[in-house]
């Protein structure tokens, strides 16, 4: 909803720079303001996201998304308006697919290619579900909202509980928000005072970063056991010649150190070198044994 502090939330990123759709910079309070960019079409955007200024900057707050998606969609009328406007003026259907793409394009852009935070900030209202019960949908016009999830890492809804503000990462019946690497439940954001630093989601980016680096480093051991376990296998293998050694294989996979999914591939490792001896599974003995001509 307006006024929950959204605009200054984003703010709180990394070296931010904000795409000022919404005109909302001016009730953001002065002291937490950022550099601001003001552009009457996409192509005014895109001239300044790939300007030389923008190197110095670490994060791209687009404000708001719903207000994005109406560029766009103007965008798209006038970049091919044979194909993108109906004949009553609206966006076609192919219209849609064309704003679609480019949203996601241009997130990619942001992020890839340009190596920046992209931050989409929006508005939400609330509608009834099938069975009547309040839920908060983005607003944005047509379908595009169903890929606006799509490229982001994690997703937080901002509101009012009692008289604290808090950002969820954990979806609900209520509204949709997307959690990772670590980051998941509700977080209280701080009341802000004068000359208090506004630095929210730079230690969020942080916990995260910190959180990728861990699983990182947990993933390399258990690589180095994956590996380990399949190099024992080899020589497990190697030695398989017959439905005796075939069998007494299947106890020396079990004993291995397994780790990620080198159990299982171990497990089809030794099927496979089986049946290239033309040998079979026999369950109620559980030995291999020779395939009957």
């Amino acid at each position: 909803s307006p006024g929950v502090g959204k605009s200054t939330l984003a703010l709180s990123a990394p070296a931010p720079v904000l795409i000022d759709f919404d005109k909302g910079i001016s009730r953001v309070r002065a002291e937490h303001r950022k550099d601001t960019i003001v552009c009457r079409t996409h192509e005014e955007v895109l001239a300044d996201v790939n300007s030389p200024e923008m190197a110095g900057y670490e994060t791209v707050i687009i404000d708001t998304g719903g207000s994005f998606i109406s560029y766009l969609q103007d965008w798209a009328i006038r970049s091919n308006p044979a194909q993108n406007r109906q004949k009553n003026g609206a966006l076609s259907q192919k219209g849609f697919g064309a704003v679609k793409q480019e949203f996601i394009r241009f997130t990619n852009y942001l992020r890839d290619t340009l190596n920046k935070n992209v931050i989409y900030i929006f508005h939400s209202e609330e509608q009834k579900d099938r069975d009547g019960n309040p839920t908060q949908r983005l607003m944005c016009e047509g379908s595009a909202r169903n890929i606006v999830w799509q490229p982001c890492d994690f997703g937080g809804y901002v509101q009012m509980i009692g008289e604290n503000r808090v950002v969820s990462f954990t979806p609900t019946d209520e509204f949709f928000a997307k959690g990772c690497h670590g980051i998941s439940g509700k977080r209280a954001l701080p009341t802000l005072n004068p000359g208090d630093r506004n630095d929210f989601i730079t230690r969020l980016f942080d916990e995260a970063r910190g959180n990728i680096e861990a699983e990182g480093e947990l993933y390399a051991e258990e690589r180095k056991k994956y590996d380990a376990a399949m190099a024992a296998a080899d020589e497990i293998l190697a030695a398989v010649t017959d439905g005796e050694s075939a069998t007494k294989a299947i106890a020396l996979m079990q004993g291995i150190e397994h780790a990620l999914t080198s159990k299982r591939e171990c497990s089809v490792k030794l099927n496979q070198a089986a049946t290239a001896l033309g040998l079979v599974y026999d369950k109620a003995s559980g030995t291999y044994v020779q395939k009957e001509a």
